[in-house]
C-alpha cells in the first residue's frame, strides 16, 4: 500500500449522500473526511478535475476471486493477491462468503479467515457471511446438497464459536424448521440474519421478517419465483419497508429489466449491489473451482448441469450496468457502498461525509476506476 496521505483532493464531481458537488473538495486528516466544500481549492493533494469521487464499494457477498477460492484458499499471498485485485475495482470492503461444504472444511475455513481477518489491511475485511448450510435443498443452486443442514441452533453455535465472532451474516431458509431458534440465537451473537436458497411464500417471508430477518440475498436467484396467485418471498421483500434485498447485476442472474424493477420497486437505499463472485472472477482459466465444486465458465460460472454457480462480475462493473439502464449514477455508487454500510451498521463507512472514513474512489467519465484510497491512503491507481 502506498504510504501517502493526501490532504486534500478535488475532483469535478463528488457524490456525498445529499448532493453532488461540481466541483467538491475533500480534506482527508488521520485516514478520515475533516471537511468536504464545493469548489476547487490551491495546494491540492490530488486533483481529478475530471473524476468522479464516490464512497469506496462494499461487497457483501464474495466466493473468491483472481484464482483464489475464499473456502479453500491457505495463504497470506492469496488474500494479497484477491486484495490488490478488489482495490482495482473499487472495493474498500468486503465480506468473504463461505458455502456450504463438508463440515470439517467449512470449520477449517472459519477458523483460517478469523486469523486472515486482521492480517490485510485494506481492503477491509467487514466480517464473515456464511451462505449455508441452512439452506432448503429444492433452491440449493450451487451448493452440494450432501452437505446441507437442519436448522439447529447447537450446530450453529459451534460454526460462530469456531469464527470468534468474525461471522457477521448468516444467509439460511427461514421457512425450515427450527429456523426461529436459529435466528433468535444469530441475533443474540450479532449477526446479520439473511433470508436466500429458499422456498418461503408470502406469509412464511413475512413472518420470518417479524422474527428478525432483515435481508434477502441475490433477491430472485435461488427462491421461490414469482406468480400472481403465489408471489412468494421476492414480492414480500420488496415490500417490506425495513429488509433489504441485494442484486447480482451481472444480467445474467437478473435480466436488467428486473434489475431496473427491483430498484425502482423497493428504492436503491434498500438494495445493495453485490457480485458473488468466484475464484474465476478477474481470471483468465475457464475451469475453476468453487468450494468443493468443479465449475465452468461461459457467459458465467456454471456447473456441468448449467446450473449458475457465483459469478464473473466486479463491483465497478455492477455500477455501469446499473447505470446503463438509466437509474442515476448517485443512486448506483450508494447502493455499491451507503445501503450496504447501512446493513452492516457501520456508519463511519460507504459514505462521503464528515467524520467518516476516507474510503474513497476517483472514476474517470466511462465509469472506470481511476484510483483508490483506503483510509486516506492510495491503494490503488496514481495520486
Amino acid at each position: 500500500m502506498d504510504a501517502i496521505r493526501p490532504h486534500l483532493i478535488t475532483a469535478g464531481r463528488v457524490v456525498t449522500p445529499s448532493s453532488d458537488l461540481v466541483p467538491g473538495t475533500v480534506e482527508v486528516v488521520d485516514g478520515r473526511i475533516a471537511s468536504i466544500r464545493t469548489g476547487t481549492s490551491a495546494g491540492v493533494d490530488v486533483s481529478a478535475p475530471d473524476g468522479i469521487l464516490v464512497p469506496g464499494f462494499i461487497d457483501l457477498q464474495i466466493n473468491g476471486a483472481h484464482g483464489v477460492d475464499f473456502l479453500t484458499s491457505e495463504t497470506d499471498a492469496d488474500l494479497l493477491r484477491v486484495g490488490r485485485y478488489l482495490a482495482h475495482t473499487g472495493v474498500t470492503a468486503f465480506m468473504p462468503t463461505l458455502i456450504t461444504s463438508p463440515p470439517s472444511v467449512l470449520r477449517e475455513a472459519l477458523i483460517r479467515w478469523t486469523r486472515l481477518t486482521t492480517r490485510l489491511p485494506a481492503p477491509r475485511i467487514v466480517g464473515l457471511h456464511l451462505e449455508g448450510p441452512f439452506l432448503n435443498p429444492q433452491f440449493k443452486g450451487a451448493h452440494p446438497a450432501r452437505y446441507l443442514r437442519a436448522l439447529d441452533p447447537t450446530h450453529a453455535a459451534s460454526l460462530l464459536d469456531a469464527a470468534r465472532g468474525a461471522v457477521r451474516m448468516v444467509t439460511l431458509a427461514p421457512e425450515l424448521p427450527g429456523a426461529r431458534e436459529v435466528i433468535r440465537l444469530l441475533h443474540k451473537r450479532g449477526c446479520i440474519v439473511a433470508a436466500g436458497h429458499t422456498g418461503a411464500t408470502y406469509d412464511q417471508a413475512h413472518a420470518a421478517f417479524s422474527e428478525g430477518v432483515t435481508h434477502v440475498t441475490h433477491l430472485f436467484n435461488a427462491m421461490r419465483p414469482v406468480h400472481h396467485r403465489d408471489p412468494g418471498i421476492v414480492v414480500a421483500a420488496l415490500q417490506h419497508p425495513q429488509v433489504t434485498v441485494s442484486l447480482i447485476a451481472d444480467f445474467v442472474h437478473t435480466h436488467p429489466a428486473i434489475v431496473h424493477l427491483a430498484v425502482r420497486l423497493k428504492g436503491w437505499e434498500r438494495v445493495a449491489l453485490v457480485t458473488d463472485a468466484i475464484a474465476a472472477a478477474g481470471a483468465r482459466g475457464k475451469v475453476t473451482r468453487l468450494g468443493t465444486r468443479t465449475v465452468r465458465v461461459s457467459d458465467a460460472p456454471r456447473l456441468a448441469d448449467g446450473t449458475l454457480a457465483g459469478s464473473i462480475l466486479s463491483m465497478d462493473r455492477a455500477v455501469r450496468n446499473v447505470t446503463s439502464l438509466g437509474i442515476p449514477l448517485r443512486e448506483a455508487v450508494q447502493m455499491a457502498s451507503t445501503t450496504p454500510a447501512q446493513l452492516l451498521g457501520r456508519g463511519d463507512l460507504g459514505r462521503i461525509e464528515e467524520g467518516a472514513v476516507a474510503d474513497l474512489v476517483v472514476l474517470d467519465q466511462a465509469l472506470h476506476v481511476r484510483a483508490v484510497y483506503a483510509a486516506g491512503e492510495r491503494i490503488y491507481g496514481k495520486g
